[in-house]
């Protein structure tokens, strides 16, 4: 659990008032269309690379897709808004975003990175 917040808090660093006009100049890799990865946030031989591109692998499509899209939205408004992300554990995938004039905060909830799926009950395992 240690190397996932610090990876949050990377990510965080990123998408932060400090850093975050700096990150809008990549707004065109989480443009519609394109793949949410780690290869924009983080070099490919950094500390927490691999670590954040599992992590979004294992995110269910659609809120891939809905994290890349509030990114887009974030890194091309008129300022760039900052972003906040956190993650709290849960048994399902879950995703809440809320926006304010400041900035954008994303909290995605799912089972601990090293937790597997739980086991199906209809024997289709």
């Amino acid at each position: 659990m240690p190397m996932h917040t610090k990876m949050l808090h990377k990510l965080n660093q990123r998408f932060g008032e400090d850093e975050i006009l700096r990150t809008a100049k990549h707004a065109d890799a989480f443009a519609p269309g394109r793949q949410l990865n780690a290869d924009v946030v983080l070099r490919k031989g950094a500390a927490f690379y691999k670590s954040l591109q599992a992590f979004v692998e294992k995110m269910p499509g659609s809120m891939r897709e809905s994290v890349r899209s509030v990114i887009y939205h974030a890194l091309t408004s008129k300022p760039a808004k900052p972003i906040v992300f956190s993650w709290a554990p849960a048994y399902d995938h879950e995703l809440t975003i809320w926006e304010t004039t400041c900035g954008i905060s994303v909290l995605y909830k799912s089972r601990y990175p090293a937790d597997g799926a739980p086991k199906r009950t209809d024997g289709k395992d």
